[in-house]
């Protein structure tokens, strides 16, 4: 599991301050750009989700995250 942490923090650290789609627990997607991370967390801002809702900030827990891509 070190290798696979290891690809993802590399990969985030990539894309800080890029703006990302995220799919939370497979129900909700949402663009954004991202802000930060750490080994629990993800945090992006400016964040339009698919119906059109906007919010300042969203802070997702790894683990529910199905899927990050960087747009």
């Amino acid at each position: 599991m070190g290798e696979k942490a290891y690809l993802l923090d590399r990969t985030l650290e990539a894309w800080k301050g890029k703006r990302v789609a995220l799919a939370v627990s497979s129900e909700q997607s949402f663009t954004g750009i991202l802000e930060d991370f750490d080994e629990e967390v993800i945090v992006v801002r400016d964040v339009l989700d698919i119906v059109g809702n906007r919010a300042k900030a969203l802070m997702v827990k790894i683990d529910d995250l199905n899927w990050i891509m960087l747009l």
